[in-house]
């Protein structure tokens, strides 16, 4: 049977270690048992729609593993995880609705408002029996303690179409060209990597394999970039979206051919810069310096890219 395997590491804040199932109006039957394990201790809840079920332990010394077990799938975005957990060692059994159980299509492992802020380490095969999830919107976002996640990581999400916020917020320092190589259905990428404030550098071939992709909107705004490789979007849709895509980074430079044969729908605000300078009322001085080619590329597309239009009705 496949249970979901949690590394717990005890903290000074808490001498419990406590799993949270949440109620819901209805539980599909599948999920209304699970089999909870810590530290050679294991308690048995059955789930019911009125309260949340909670499994409570005497914190153990040193490293730890934790078990949920529902005897095959778990509930997606339904589980409080102890806030001692630090990593996931085991492939995640399938996600269903809680409410149907059918297959959920959204790569949701927590309660969305409870996320385990310590969480730095996942196993590479975490989305292994996990193959149907086609949106991965915000699953890890504002984990500050995760700085790297494995390169195969995607590798089995083969029908994923969007992985908007998917790190939005996180500790990540750098990622692989080989992130996304095998989603190549995926759309949308919009606030991917925003406020991903220790990323400063992306590899040219992150999008290489994201040949439907076309809403790049905010996917590193307010990050740590400093320079944006000139082949990024070579290989993406046409008719894209670009709004505020770089905005508030540390990127002085647009290389030359980074928009070449893209035909953009919009660049607004794709580059507004972290700070304006007086007598700047488009933000051209305080924006990075643009290629020659850049808006010979963009000419057919809407918006300034050194202010958006939310800013621009703000200076008004």
């Amino acid at each position: 049977m496949t249970k979901l395997v949690l590394t717990i590491e005890p903290n000074r804040s808490s001498s419990v270690v406590r799993v949270r199932i949440q109620a819901g109006e209805t539980i599909a039957p599948a999920l209304r048992v699970v089999q909870v394990t810590y530290n050679g201790k294991t308690v048995r809840l059955r789930r019911q729609p009125e309260s949340a079920a909670i499994a409570d332990f005497a914190t153990a010394g040193g490293t730890q593993s934790l078990e949920i077990d529902f005897g095959g799938p778990m509930p997606a975005g339904a589980i409080i995880f102890p806030e001692q957990t630090t990593g996931i060692t085991s492939p995640l059994p399938q996600l269903l609705n809680d409410a149907t159980g059918q297959l959920e299509s959204r790569a949701q492992i927590w309660h969305p408002e409870h996320s385990p802020m310590r969480l730095k380490t996942l196993v590479s095969s975490l989305f292994a029996y996990n193959a149907h999830l086609a949106y991965l919107p915000c699953t890890f976002a504002g984990l500050t303690e995760l700085r790297e996640v494995p390169e195969s990581l995607f590798f089995p999400l083969i029908y994923a179409k969007s992985f908007a916020g998917t790190f939005m917020g996180t500790g990540l320092t750098k990622v692989s060209r080989q992130m996304f190589a095998a989603n190549g259905q995926a759309e949308d990428f919009s606030h991917c990597f925003a406020n991903c404030t220790s990323l400063k550098e992306v590899p040219e071939d992150l999008f290489a394999a994201n040949r439907l992709a076309r809403n790049f909107e905010s996917t590193f705004e307010a990050s740590a970039l400093q320079k944006i490789p000139a082949g990024l979007f070579r290989n993406n849709r046409k008719k894209g979206l670009f709004v505020r895509t770089f905005a508030a980074t540390f990127v002085r430079e647009v290389p030359a051919a980074l928009m070449r044969d893209l035909a953009p729908l919009t660049v607004d605000g794709m580059f507004e810069p972290l700070q304006p300078l007086e007598h700047d009322p488009l933000r051209l001085k305080a924006g990075p310096v643009f290629s020659e080619d850049f808006f010979a590329d963009t000419r057919t597309a809407s918006g300034v890219p050194t202010l958006s239009a939310d800013a621009e009705v703000h200076l008004l």
